[in-house]
Formats: structure tokens, sequence, C-alpha cells
């Protein structure tokens, strides 16, 4: 693919190390190494350059859950801003997508980036996304950091569909040895242990919850958290973590809507389109996560 100055093509694995810079330079949490690679090697998974002669000036990610997707690690370089290019990676993306059958593609958006997406056709679903970073310790040597055990990855892909909606087996099945669920039969819920750090953390309520972002904190010191701002048990259960709400997105799509999405289950999102952000508070209104720069 090609415009009049830049050339679009899928990434390789040669590209990684030139991804991983503009990603950092953009300000996205995205830019390691390792998770690119393991994008790059998820069927499910398309991640795509765009070319200034033969430089890499921006990237762009989708990855297919069946009839949902998400459109996120989009991030242009600065002196590439305002030229279209992260508009145009961001339109390939979606093609890809619909040429997977996806009927809903998802993303998160800043006020600012979300009339970029408006002109693709994505409609604002009124659901903001608080981004929350950890700002003082919680207590140590309680009981939360230890009141969460090995789970199934069974259990975690139902729980999971259960809040979002999706079915994202592809996503959740390479990490099966790392799940864990809430000790005590009547609490619902899992998180992945992600080898980059953080991860998703999905539970019946906050009770269940707590031990598992506990989990997370002791695990990945300095792991933020993104969550469904309708869900109200986790924000207060996040303040009695010691964070503090850094930012907000808005929650997009481009297609139906998806019936069964529950957001007050979700306490800390996993996908190419949230929760993996490095800037700073002062920072959220220019800086993108896979939506918020200003393309």
């Amino acid at each position: 693919m090609s415009s009049e100055r830049f050339t679009f093509r899928p990434a390789a694995g040669s590209d990684v190390e030139a991804m991983s810079g503009v990603l950092e330079r953009a300000g996205l949490s995205s830019f390691r190494p390792e998770i690119l690679r393991f994008n790059l090697a998820s069927p499910t998974t398309q991640m795509l350059v765009g070319c200034r002669d033969s430089q890499i000036v921006g990237v762009a990610g989708a990855v297919s859950f069946g009839s949902t997707g998400w459109l996120g690690s989009v991030g242009v370089d600065d002196e590439i801003r305002g030229q279209g290019l992260g508009r145009m990676l961001s339109k390939a993306a979606v093609d890809w997508l619909h040429q997977a059958r996806v009927e809903t593609v998802l993303l998160t958006a800043t006020d600012l980036g979300r009339p970029i997406y408006e002109r693709l056709g994505f409609v604002d679903e009124g659901i903001p996304y608080g981004i929350w970073e950890q700002r003082r310790r919680p207590d140590p040597g309680g009981r939360d950091a230890v009141a969460a055990e090995r789970g199934q990855i069974g259990a975690a892909i139902r729980h999971d569909a259960a809040a979002t909606g999706e079915d994202r087996r592809s996503y959740l099945t390479p990490f099966a040895d790392r799940v864990f669920v809430p000790a005590g039969p009547a609490l619902e819920g899992y998180r992945v242990e992600l080898p980059w750090g953080g991860g998703p953390v999905i539970a019946a309520d906050a009770e269940a919850a707590r031990p598992l972002i506990a989990g997370m904190i002791h695990a990945s010191p300095g792991s933020r958290l993104a969550f469904p701002e309708v869900n109200a048990q986790g924000a207060a259960l996040a303040t009695s973590l010691g964070f503090d709400l850094a930012g907000r997105v808005r929650r997009m799509r481009l297609g139906p809507p998806v019936p069964a999405f529950r957001p007050e289950g979700i306490y800390n999102v996993f996908s190419l389109a949230a929760g993996l952000w490095r800037g700073r508070a002062r920072r959220w209104h220019d800086r993108s996560s896979p939506s918020m720069r200003r393309l």
C-alpha cells in the first residue's frame, strides 16, 4: 500500500527495533519488544508499519476476536504529525479487520483523538475508561498478596467472555500457566500475569478483585490500571490500593454494539487498545494510547 508521501506494509520480525522506537517516542508502553514479538507471532493480530522512504515512522495494530476486533498501538513520529499517516494506518488496520470478518471494531480515544475516528465512522459509546497510576503503596504483608491461587485457563476464558462479551481466548491461551483466581469458592474472577508486567483482571465484585490486583502489584510494582468508570467498585478499590486517577479515554466502536458487554466486571483491561501507557498525567492530553495521539 502507498500514498504520495508514505508506504504501508505488514510488519516483520526485523522491524521490531524500529517499531519499538516509534511507539516509545509516542509514549506507549506497547513499545516493549516482547509485546511486539507476541503480537507479530499471533495469527489473529496484524501489525502495520508506515514508512517514509525506507524509514519506519508509524505503527498501527489490529487484533481479531471473531465478531469483534480492536484497533490499537497507533503511533507516529513527531515530525510526521499532522500529515495523515496515523489516520491512513488506522484505516488500513480497520480494513484488515473487516477482511477478517470482524463486525464491530473497538478502540479507546481521548477527546482530542475522537474527531479523527469519527471521520472513519466510529461512534462514541459514552463509556469513559479511567487510567490509574499507583502513587502510594498499600500496607505490605496483608492477606491480599497471598489470597489468590493458580487457576485454569478455561475458567479465565469463561469469566472474560462474561464481562467483555468477546471471545478473547487467542490472547489468553498463550498465558495458560499464568492464570490466577481468588482463593475461596465464593469468589469469581481471574487475572493473567503477563511476562512484561500487568495483565487483565476480571472479577464478579471488588472482594474477588482485591487479591487479584494486590497480586499484580506484588508481581509488577508500578503497574497501572485501566477500566470503565461505570465500575464504581473498581474506583473505590483502586483508591484503597494507592492508585490515583491520572486520565481518561473513551470507548468507541465501528459497527453494532457488543450485546454482552458488562463493564462493571472489568478491573483492568487487556487488549491492544487500553491500559499500557507510560506518560505522566500531564501528558494525557497530547499523547496517545492506541488512539490517543493526534494523528
